[in-house]
């Protein structure tokens, strides 16, 4: 059904341009509507390659960046998770495959592959290694695990869960995570757009992720999974560098009880249930807020962005109340320090159909 109202909300816009005679109506300062079209189709590839090219003045191609715990400082990803260690290596494998190897770890790890075009194949803690090729390239190794894409270049993405042991999980990747370098000159091209084409799109793709999709189980993926073009950008835009809901499900909180937006003035909580949200012990629950303006983790003077499952107060019936308000007052509280924000609940390894919990204004 979201594959649906994406190919006819596009329709819609492409048909908003034109009038009987043929001729273009499109309100957007006169932007011919098959350009906002194209705009569209490439933003996750636009964005791909913006944080591409700002991670490549700082590294090369085949270098791990890890980031330990995420806090308000760091602007590498739009609504990153701070109780996870990331690491990050861009690759080219325009003239030969990579390898990724990773170490063995006793919490929650996975391994992501994204293309330029944002899909992506994602392991569990992988425990042989990992070739990356494209679709005419042979595998070097026998015994491995074998992902194919079809950009010249791409990210591998790495997620350590960090429980007081930060200084460990940054011991063990330095030393033991490792990935082969694809040198070569050619480049994945994109095509550039004016910034009232880019204006004009990026307001459709925001009305869309705010506005438009219910759930954010359709965001992320692989294209042969159903990921339509429009659930694609709003993945992007909302959380780039997600991943599958039979991984990591997600929701997104945005609105109260009442359906009033967010706000960083009121108290808000969430009631997170005493009957496990995980398929076993190896999974977890996390909630974090962000800034509704720019997608970052609030500063705060606490240093708190987020409450998982490890670090929590239990109510007497096994149960957890997440709160927050301006200033993380009380038990398992988040600070919003008077920022708007939405938040985001994550379940690593969760058990299938979960039910989240509602985000309440309290007084």
């Amino acid at each position: 059904m979201k594959r649906l109202i994406s190919l006819f909300f596009i329709g819609l816009i492409a048909l908003s341009g034109i009038n009987a005679q043929g001729q273009n109506t499109s309100p957007s300062n006169q932007i011919p509507s098959y350009r906002i079209t194209e705009y569209l189709q490439w933003y996750p590839a636009i964005k791909q390659a913006e944080m591409r090219d700002e991670w490549l003045t700082k590294y090369s191609y085949g270098e791990w960046q890890f980031s330990g715990a995420v806090t308000a400082k760091d602007r590498t990803v739009i609504t990153p998770q701070s109780d996870v260690n990331y690491g990050y290596s861009w690759f080219n494998i325009a003239d030969n495959p990579i390898v990724i190897t990773m170490p063995k770890y006793q919490m929650y790890s996975s391994l992501s592959v994204f293309d330029m075009n944002h899909y992506m194949e994602v392991l569990i803690s992988p425990d042989k290694p990992v070739v990356v090729r494209l679709p005419n390239q042979k595998n070097p190794i026998k015994d491995s695990y074998d992902i194919v894409i079809n950009t010249i270049e791409g990210l591998a993405f790495t997620r350590h869960v960090i429980v007081n042991n930060e200084s460990e999980v940054l011991n063990l990747v330095k030393n033991n995570q490792k990935i082969t370098v694809g040198k070569s000159n050619k480049k994945f091209l994109i095509p550039s757009f004016t910034d009232k084409e880019a204006k004009a799109g990026l307001e459709i793709i925001k009305d869309y992720s705010l506005n438009i999709i219910k759930n954010a189980r359709k965001l992320f993926g692989s294209e042969y999974e159903g990921v339509g073009m429009m659930d694609r950008c709003a993945g992007v835009f909302l959380g780039q560098l997600g991943t599958q809901a039979y991984v990591a499900d997600y929701l997104q909180y945005l609105k109260d009880q009442n359906g009033d937006p967010l706000n960083g003035v009121d108290s808000y909580e969430i009631q997170v249930p005493a009957e496990s949200l995980m398929a076993d012990k190896n999974g977890y629950w996390s909630v974090t807020v962000y800034n509704i303006e720019d997608r970052y983790l609030i500063p705060n003077r606490k240093n708190v962005y987020n409450v998982n499952y490890y670090r929590t107060v239990k109510n007497k019936d096994g149960s957890v109340t997440v709160r927050i308000n301006p200033k993380g007052e009380g038990d398992n509280a988040i600070p919003t320090n008077g920022k708007n924000f939405y938040g985001v609940f994550r379940v690593y390894n969760p058990k299938l159909g979960i039910v989240f919990p509602s985000i309440k204004k309290v007084d």
